[in-house]
């Protein structure tokens, strides 16, 4: 009767393109997540001025803040 036996080997190696692979794999993501929320934010905006929310409450002033600095000329009422 026969034993299978696995012997297993581990080497370490420096992989010099690691850091730029990891790079041009995570930058692309962090760009979609600020124009998501960017966009998201215009959305809430939009809302908001939809129904017709006093610019004086703290949470539509800060959001009309935040956005107007990067709002598009649709977007000014």
């Amino acid at each position: 009767m026969t034993v299978n036996t696995v012997s297993e080997v581990q080497t370490t190696q420096k992989e010099p393109e690691r850091e730029l692979r990891i790079f041009t794999y995570k930058a692309p993501q962090v760009v979609w997540l600020l124009l998501c929320i960017f966009e998201s934010l215009l959305a809430l905006r939009f809302v908001l001025k939809l129904n017709g929310a006093k610019p004086t409450s703290l949470f539509a002033a800060v959001l009309y803040v935040f956005t107007g600095l990067l709002r598009l000329r649709i977007f000014q009422f």
